[in-house]
């Protein structure tokens, strides 16, 4: 290894280490560090003092601002979750998630795909923070979600009536399908209009929700359980004719007019 590239990897394991960081100098409120600290990693011998700071006060705005931006990440992607837990509280869990989840991505768009998770375990007794923060990300992937040609009605208005049985569609890459168990839709809203959101009540019985991507943005519907099962089945690559068949006769109106629905809406793209 050279020494540019040693130089390199001792930087980026202080940036990365979590050992001893309570050791570490924290920043002051004018960005300068804490006392040194006792524990000096293979780094600090390759930086000099300056500006009034030590080795260990330099590097530790490196390893503390790296951390601040994932922190700004979180918060980019989860604002409305932040802004129900508060300031503190959101930091703590934030900051919990940091260490626990360190990020393996080049673009820190992706960096919180597990946060929801997180907040799972870490706050039980309140299950509804994290089924906002699974909407929340849904409708971020919806945003970002590849730009594939979604299927319209004059895309399938050729076809013969019996290739309709074997026709394959695809959800749309930004078309997703959440199942909530809370008035998670109403403290978005509320949360979004800057408004003191209701309190968390659990739903009578669980409610299907599709989150997709038209005319680029977002959206969210409420789905009856029909219309959920149809879609979880072309999500896993049922052809139509067995959608059909698993509706049954008495639905097979319905699943027309829905299917209506979805082309004009840009919910399937092609098999």
């Amino acid at each position: 290894m050279s020494s540019l590239a040693a130089l390199q990897a001792d930087f980026q394991q202080y940036v990365l280490d979590d050992v001893a960081a309570a050791g570490r100098p924290q920043l002051d409120g004018d960005g300068t560090g804490a006392a040194a600290s006792q524990v000096r990693p293979a780094i600090a011998g390759a930086v000099r003092e300056q500006f009034g700071l030590d080795a260990m006060a330099r590097l530790a705005i490196y390893h503390n601002a790296y951390r601040a931006r994932l922190r700004e990440a979180l918060g980019e992607a989860y604002d409305k979750t932040w802004s129900y837990l508060g300031d503190e509280l959101f930091a703590e869990l934030a900051d919990a998630y940091l260490q626990a989840h360190p990020s393996s991505f080049r673009n820190l768009r992706w960096y919180g795909a597990g946060f929801a998770g997180h907040l799972a375990l870490a706050l039980p007794e309140h299950p509804c923070v994290a089924e906002l923060a699974r909407l929340e990300w849904a409708l971020g992937l919806a945003f970002d979600a590849a730009d594939t040609p979604a299927v319209g009605a004059a895309d399938v208005a050729g076809l013969a009536p019996q290739e309709w049985a074997d026709i394959t569609f695809q959800l749309h890459p930004s078309a997703c399908l959440l199942t909530m168990e809370w008035n998670t839709v109403a403290l978005w809203r509320a949360l979004g209009a800057a408004e003191e959101p209701p309190e968390a009540v659990a739903a009578a019985t669980p409610q299907d929700w599709l989150v997709w991507r038209h005319a680029q943005q977002p959206h969210f519907r409420s789905l009856d359980a029909g219309e959920a099962l149809a879609l979880r089945r072309i999500g896993r690559g049922d052809s139509f004719g067995a959608v059909c068949a698993a509706a049954g006769a008495a639905q097979t109106a319905a699943l027309a007019g829905q299917l209506r629905h979805w082309l004009a809406q840009e919910v399937l793209s092609a098999a």
